[in-house]
């Protein structure tokens, strides 16, 4: 028996979800954001975009800071739209039209994204430790030196990466900061107070995106791996799946906003 593509399964997902969510509740769920909200919550995510590129430039040197962000952006435009993850491609190829030697751009991608998971688990950490009452003022800074140097030592044999301790903390930092900031833009789209629950819910949909079962445009991974969470902590499955769409579709269109820029200015400039 032939295995299921990931492009089958990933469309199995998109299916599923409208089925299961009619388009008369998302509309009144969408109704319930409001403007001023929603202006809020994509200058939030808009620091957050930029705190993200401010890092891509300090751990890739080899291109500008405006090279560094319309490579960023269409990467995170087409990652959030293409099944399968095959978006993560853009990262490489306009890496390359840029003058980046691949080995290099393989290693910082794969020292970004190692600092993108582990900026997630710190943060909850920390919300964890807020939630119980035990939050001592050393656990955090301690937790940065901890995974900043539990990373970096192994990862500093690589000649193709050529990054300082001092550029990997800082880019560290940033990392917790861009996430911290789009965790916010969730906060305050949908007006909630931030708990344990809400950010395992972003943990997990952050979490959906690295998955080969990405959907088109994410819609079902996405939504299914926010949801559970909430569904542990007793809280309505359907419930959490408008929420989760809600801020998906908002990922989705503020992504869209930087990446269809940066895409246009990338062809005219690789023309």
């Amino acid at each position: 028996m032939k295995k299921l593509s990931p492009f089958l399964v990933s469309l199995t997902f998109f299916v599923l979800l409208f089925y299961f969510l009619p388009p008369e509740e998302i509309f009144n769920f969408l109704s319930l954001v409001s403007l001023q909200n929603l202006a809020i919550a994509f200058a939030f995510y808009g620091l957050s975009h930029l705190a993200r590129t401010i890092r891509w430039k300090l751990l890739l040197k080899d291109l500008s800071f405006f090279q560094t962000f319309l490579v960023n952006s269409a990467n995170v435009f087409l990652n959030n739209l293409l099944p399968a993850r095959t978006g993560e491609l853009s990262w490489f190829y306009y890496s390359k039209a840029m003058g980046v030697e691949f080995k290099r751009s393989l290693g910082v991608f794969l020292l970004g994204r190692l600092m993108d998971l582990l900026a997630l688990f710190v943060l909850l950490s920390f919300f964890y430790a807020l939630k119980e009452g035990r939050l001592n003022l050393y656990l955090v800074p301690f937790l940065l030196v901890f995974f900043s140097f539990l990373s970096y030592f192994p990862l500093a044999k690589l000649k193709s990466l050529q990054v300082g301790f001092f550029n990997f903390a800082i880019s560290f930092f940033l990392s917790l900061c861009s996430s911290l900031l789009k965790f916010s833009s969730l906060v305050f789209l949908v007006s909630l107070e931030p708990s344990v629950m809400l950010f395992l819910s972003f943990l997990g949909g952050e979490l959906s995106t690295i998955l080969p079962i990405h959907s088109f445009g994410g819609f079902g991974t996405y939504e299914l791996s926010f949801s559970i969470p909430q569904k542990l902590f007793g809280e309505s499955l359907m419930g959490g799946i408008k929420l989760a769409f809600v801020f998906h579709v908002f990922l989705l269109l503020s992504s869209a906003i930087f990446g269809m820029f940066s895409l246009f200015v990338l062809y005219r400039k690789l023309q």
